[in-house]
């Protein structure tokens, strides 16, 4: 929503996403900005290296400003940094009233929040978007137990996206005791409400039939989310039901590594590979199931998006309980990949519902949630 008059002097946000490519806290991040009132707030967006995102279009068309810190080098590793935290220092001395944090680690911490401290910023808002991280040996849990601290001492408000985020982030003590703030994943659930046409012209655009059976996810290609559980799954599935079709909505850096895969099961004919989409919310129209297999997640925001549609979907156990918004998630372990396929074939045949009013009603419209930001911002700032 942008306002027609801006006022001259709204407060200043140093807004860090570290990117603006098509994840769920980048896409968090954008919903944020568009609802938040532009004549109060300037939500100047941080990120790390000066490239082509794929929300870059959509953030220049709302009026937002997107800052860089570095560009990409040859560079060693020391000099790359040494200038991304050279110049969030000086950036964060150009007269911000508060910094606004989206952290996936406690270590995470002793970057660029750190940084802002030292460059002035007294209002810190931290926000735990993780559950976990991938394996780490003594070192990183040492490195995560005092990061815990540090944010404890350092932020001015902490928020999580569910309980097991914010024990991550803050803390047993912290989550148990209820001291952060619960911000859900909003999103504009419109959107996503099941439309029939919709399914129709996106299937028949990937050259699906009625009868196809289509299990789709939408994640980046990176280990958190587990693609090759995903196919070697697919794969017993695909052998049981011939009408099984899987679609990746998506990039990153494991992509290459999972088309292999796929080409080497002689699944190609069988999984879809779509890269980045702009319009995420009519592929979900197309797919019968959505599967989460990640790792760790806080609280997935394409697990909200998913359920929004109507879809049945299969997450993996890892994920908190909290995600199932409608009654329509089931939860399987991730030792048993034919625990997943059985999980899968139950959602066959069943009956798709309007879910407008349950994820409204479950406060996970993002206009309900840029209104919680929101006061937030005000409160911080009037103490």
């Amino acid at each position: 929503m942008i306002q027609k008059k801006l006022n001259a002097n709204p407060k200043k946000v140093f807004y860090m996403v570290y990117s603006l490519t098509s994840g769920g806290i980048e896409k968090y991040s954008i919903n944020i900005f568009k609802y938040i009132n532009k004549n109060k707030y300037k939500l100047d967006f941080i990120t790390k290296l000066d490239r082509e995102e794929f929300f870059d279009r959509k953030l220049y068309e709302m009026g937002g400003l997107k800052i860089p810190l570095g560009k990409e080098s040859r560079n060693s590793v020391l000099q790359r940094s040494f200038t991304l935290f050279r110049n969030a220092y000086t950036t964060a001395k150009s007269g911000y009233d508060l910094a606004y944090f989206n952290l996936s680690s406690p270590s995470a911490v002793f970057k660029y929040p750190l940084i802002c401290r030292f460059a002035g910023i007294r209002k810190i808002i931290i926000h735990s978007h993780n559950s976990s991280e991938s394996k780490f040996g003594l070192i990183g849990k040492i490195i995560n137990f005092c990061g815990r601290l540090y944010i404890n001492h350092i932020a001015s408000e902490r928020f999580a996206c569910s309980d097991k985020a914010a024990e991550w982030m803050y803390g047993k003590k912290i989550a148990d005791s209820k001291k952060y703030t619960f911000i859900q994943n909003g999103l504009e659930v419109d959107k996503y409400t099941y439309n029939k046409d919709t399914r129709t012209k996106i299937r028949k655009q990937l050259g699906f039939t009625d009868n196809d059976f289509i299990l789709g996810h939408i994640g980046r290609f990176e280990s958190q989310k587990n693609h090759q559980f995903m196919i070697e799954m697919f794969d017993i599935l695909s052998k049981r039901d011939s009408s099984a079709k899987l679609v990746l909505i998506g990039v990153g850096s494991l992509k290459s590594k999972i088309e292999a895969l796929v080409k080497k099961k002689g699944l190609e004919n069988k999984v879809l590979f779509l890269g980045e989409q702009e319009n995420v919310n009519e592929f979900l129209q197309a797919m019968d199931v959505f599967i989460l297999p990640s790792l760790y997640e806080g609280l997935p925001v394409v697990g909200i998006e998913a359920q929004s549609a109507g879809l049945k979907c299969v997450f993996s156990d890892t994920i908190t309980k909290e995600s199932d918004i409608t009654g329509n998630v089931e939860f399987v372990t991730l030792d048993n990949k034919n625990s997943w396929v059985k999980a899968i074939e139950r959602c066959k045949g069943y009956i798709r519902t309007d879910q407008f009013k349950t994820i409204t009603n479950a406060g996970y419209n993002i206009e309900s949630t840029s209104k919680l930001v929101q006061e937030k911002f005000d409160l911080l700032l009037s103490r």
